[in-house]
């Protein structure tokens, strides 16, 4: 019996082992239970501050599940902890779709698109919160901050006050109406007593501290700002603004060496703080001291060998002193095991740069880029390159992707802006500008932007009110003087245009823009020697200005002083290498001459360079065209619309090269429409456009087109040449014969007169 009991006992427990792992089996099984394991397990890391780690687990959670709210919004939080706010946006914003219902992440994606200057958006979150929980502080406390933002500080106050009446022991919003009241004077008494509760209220918070030092130090009480921003350093020494804020005073007290002291122990402390040893860097570049940053920071190189702040920041100090070879040798050791970090490719992007290599180091951003998309200076860089390479459809993508990233981004928005005054584009320009005002609404360069966009719609009296707007917060701002000039004479006020134009000069004595635009108004009235006087005084002025040589040689091609313009723009070329306008009128001057192979090697040279410059193309195919290479100025523009395909003077000519030598009619239509969609008021894309009509057989169109652009340029021999010949098909000999005799008389021992006599000889 004893053993059958054994045995019995023993299969009992083997089917109860059996039963026990096919449920465990089947708990490993389930994905409610795997993602809340990976949660928790994130969330432990998250704890101890290892937050790739959490990030590694919170994102196997969301492979589980991808609707998982809980762990896109610790991710969020993980993010935010490594100080990544855009990937927290993305998260926050996959939070509040999958979970609604999550307050306190609705606060958090209000508070970064506050931090972002969306305030409309962070007003939504607000009330969406509200919505849910009327009395939920923190959606008051935000609409506190969208107030503050939006220039009500009275409806900011109300608000915090609200918040503090629902959560009255919340150190932080007692500082938020501290910072509220300072901006009256009378409330002193109220913000220091503010200031006192949070900081009695959280005895861990330096803010209070922080800000009760800025105030004390405002009213002249140096002693009580130091004892506070001390305190500060004290609560939190791991804060580096309080650190930088104590240096700060002492630098501003003249203190220079208690500066310097403060921020160097903040590395000490901090060798692993990228923001500390920022903040040494900028100390020597305020103080003119990089000889002393780069001893301190070899110093501390060799103390913290380990440390990537420090070497990061030795390795700028090295390239701000222009020694390029020991920052490379840095950098060398840098990208033994950080070679995907974009700071350190970014450092290598600017090491080639400066050693002619600028093709590599747009190469290396591209590749930097796509290993970090979300590095907003990567992407800054990137276009700044390509743009100076002329690429402006790769500046032009990465500005979009730094906007997108970080959508208040001033610089992003400027070099949008410049991209669209490149290209004419008006929409494009008024888009940025539109989108800058609201975030920065005291930011007058997009007012400028806008009054541009608006001026170029003859829209007049709006542009006149953005000028006159960016004025009054600055009556020094030269370019709005330019453009309230320019506007004035399009409207017919040429003198009050012309001393605007004068102003904007006068204010900003390099303004080769203002003194163009000037220059321009002597020539239409007809007074070179004015025009040659004004530019020649300019010069005196600033001698070292490339442009104004380029100003001066456009005179001089215009009243036909070739070779006073040759010499010119050689001199605006020898002052600004880099100046696409010296070219450009240095080649129109060598064209002049006849001497055309100088200017072509000059442009082969921008080109070697400057490989996606469709202008520099365009250039070349230009000078090939005036020099009767034909197949070479085809493949030269082909190359132009490459890289632009709305290059219009490049659509223009080799349309018209096409027909002119039986190639595809249908392929210089579409090249010739282009160019006239482009160029609407140009007599030339009206004359290609008619040739290329001429050869489809459409001469109502070609005649009409032709006749418009002669009323304009009545002395163009080769437009009399397309209209006889079209008049001609038309059987309308009589006209045919008029402009056909015209043409011959306008251009006699030329190809177009022989063309023209030959086609009046089949006339009879």
């Amino acid at each position: 019996m004893f053993k059958l009991r054994k045995v019995q006992v023993a299969r009992i427990s083997a089917a109860v082992l059996s039963l026990v792992l096919i449920f465990t089996a089947g708990c490993s099984r389930d994905p409610n239970v795997r993602k809340q394991k990976y949660l928790e397990s994130g969330k432990r890391y998250e704890a101890s501050g290892k937050y790739k780690e959490a990030a590694l687990q919170f994102l196997n959670a969301l492979k589980v599940d991808k609707n998982f709210g809980d762990a896109h919004y610790e991710m969020a939080k993980t993010y935010l902890k490594m100080n990544s706010p855009m990937l927290a946006y993305s998260e926050l914003m996959k939070t509040v779709q999958v979970s609604p219902a999550n307050l306190q992440a609705r606060i958090d994606l209000g508070n970064l698109l506050l931090d972002g200057r969306a305030t409309d958006r962070a007003e939504e979150q607000a009330n969406a919160v509200l919505a849910i929980d009327p009395n939920d502080a923190d959606a008051y406390a935000l609409l506190a901050g969208v107030a503050q933002r939006r220039g009500n500080n009275a409806d900011a106050l109300k608000q915090i006050q609200r918040a503090l009446q629902l959560e009255p022991n919340r150190a932080s919003f007692h500082t938020a109406a501290a910072l509220l009241l300072t901006a009256d004077p009378a409330n002193e008494a109220s913000v220091e007593q503010e200031l006192g509760k949070a900081a009695s209220l959280d005895a861990k918070d330096a803010t209070p501290h922080l800000v009760m030092a800025a105030l004390m130090e405002k009213k002249g009480d140096l002693q009580g700002a130091e004892q506070q921003y001390t305190a500060a350093v004290g609560i939190a020494p791991g804060n580096v603004q309080g650190r930088a804020a104590l240096a700060g005073l002492y630098f501003r007290e003249g203190s220079k060496d208690k500066a310097e002291q403060i921020l160097h122990q903040a590395v000490v402390d901090l060798p692993e703080s990228e923001e500390a040893s920022t903040l040494l860097r900028d100390y020597y570049v305020k103080a003119q001291q990089m000889d002393r940053a780069e001893a301190a920071f070899a110093d501390l190189t060799s103390k913290y060998p380990k440390s990537f702040a420090i070497k990061i920041t030795y390795a700028r100090v090295l390239f701000d002193r222009k020694n390029y070879a020991k920052a490379a040798s840095v950098a060398s050791e840098l990208t033994k095991n950080n070679a995907g970090n974009p700071q350190v490719q970014i450092l290598n992007a600017l090491l080639l740069v400066n050693t002619g290599k600028t093709d590599d180091a747009i190469a290396l951003l591209k590749k930097a880029v796509k290993d970090n998309p979300n590095d907003v200076q990567t992407q800054l860089l990137l276009a700044q390159m390509a743009e100076n390479k002329g690429d402006l459809a790769t500046s032009e993508a990465s500005l979009h992707a730094a906007a997108k990233l970080n959508p208040g981004n001033l610089e992003a928005a400027s070099g949008l802006a410049q991209i669209a005054v490149l290209r004419n584009d008006a929409g494009m320009l008024s888009e940025v500008a539109d989108k800058t005002i609201q975030q920065h609404p005291n930011y007058a360069a997009a007012y400028l932007w806008r009054g541009t966009a608006e001026a170029s719609r003859k829209e007049y009296d709006k542009a006149e009110a953005d000028f006159q707007a960016v004025l009054k917060a600055n009556p020094d701002n030269a370019p709005a003087y330019l453009e309230l000039g320019q506007i004035l004479i399009a409207q017919g006020h040429v003198p009050e245009g012309e001393a605007m134009l004068q102003k904007a000069l006068d204010k900003d004595p390099n303004s080769d823009r203002a003194l163009g635009m000037l220059v321009s108004y002597d020539l239409k009235q007809k007074q070179p020697a004015k025009a040659l006087a004004r530019v020649e005084a300019q010069i005196a002025k600033q001698p070292g200005n490339g442009s104004f040589y380029s100003v001066l040689a456009a005179v001089q091609l215009q009243t036909k002083d070739f070779k006073g313009a040759l010499e010119s723009s050689q001199k605006a070329m020898q002052l600004n290498p880099g100046s696409i306008d010296a070219i450009d009128i240095y080649t129109r001057a060598e064209i002049a001459l006849k001497d055309i192979d100088p200017a072509i090697a000059t442009w082969q040279g921008w080109v070697s360079s400057h490989p996606n410059d469709a202008h520099a193309w365009q250039m070349q195919g230009s000078l090939q065209e005036a020099k009767g290479d034909v197949s070479t100025a085809m493949a030269e523009y082909k190359k132009t619309l490459q890289i632009d395909p709305n290059n219009a003077v490049a659509s223009n000519n080799l349309a018209y090269l096409m027909v002119e030598n039986g190639q595809n009619v249908d392929v210089a239509l579409t090249l010739a429409q282009t160019a006239r969609r482009a160029m609407p008021d140009s007599p030339s894309t009206a004359d290609t456009l008619a040739w290329v009509y001429y050869y489809k057989g459409n001469y109502y169109a070609a005649r009409d087109l032709l006749e418009g652009a002669l009323r304009s340029t009545p002395d163009n021999a080769s437009m009399h040449l397309h209209l006889g010949m079209t008049y001609s098909k038309m059987h309308d000999n009589a006209n045919a014969q008029l402009h056909l005799k015209k043409a011959a008389a306008l251009a006699p021992n030329s190809k177009t007169s022989s063309d023209a006599n030959e086609e009046l000889a089949k006339l009879g």
